[in-house]
């Protein structure tokens, strides 16, 4: 009984470390998880000072033409930070900045996985683990307005 209490102890302590460094680290992430799991389903509009200076929508935006709309899907290593919060997601180019909407809704198959890049330790989550808290998918958006800087 006493290994089965220090296990638990074990546990809880590494998921509060989890929690605090992601969210230090990678807060749009934690924003994601957390309005999927206690938005109720309610659209939810992202606030992030990171997004317009992702290596990927960066590059992704210099392809594009104003107007356009494209599903942009990415490697992690190619912005974990980006990648815990949306991947793959759909970025429209505006005249003066660009928009990203999203349908988040978590695999529920255990297929589907996410690499937890911890201080260089990577560490496989699957993504089904957090429809067993009682989730709603909702539709995320994202806008960035270039002369609001």
């Amino acid at each position: 009984m006493r290994w089965f209490k220090a296990i638990i102890i074990l546990f809880f302590c590494f998921t509060s470390i989890l929690f605090l460094y992601t969210y230090l680290f990678y807060p749009e992430g934690v924003k994601v998880v957390s309005h999927y799991v206690f938005g109720r389903g309610e659209k939810y509009k992202l606030t992030s000072n990171y997004i317009p200076k992702s290596p990927v929508v960066i590059g992704q935006l210099n392809k594009m033409e104003v107007g356009q709309v494209k599903i942009v899907s990415f490697k992690q290593y190619e912005d974990w930070r980006l990648s815990y919060a949306l991947n793959p997601f759909e970025l429209k180019k505006m005249k003066y900045g660009f928009q990203i909407n999203q349908y988040i809704k978590f695999d529920s198959t255990g297929n589907v996985y996410t690499i937890i890049n911890l201080l260089g330790i990577k560490i496989k989550v699957y993504d089904n683990w957090v429809n067993f808290l009682g989730t709603q998918p909702y539709d995320l958006t994202y806008e960035y307005d270039n002369r609001l800087k």
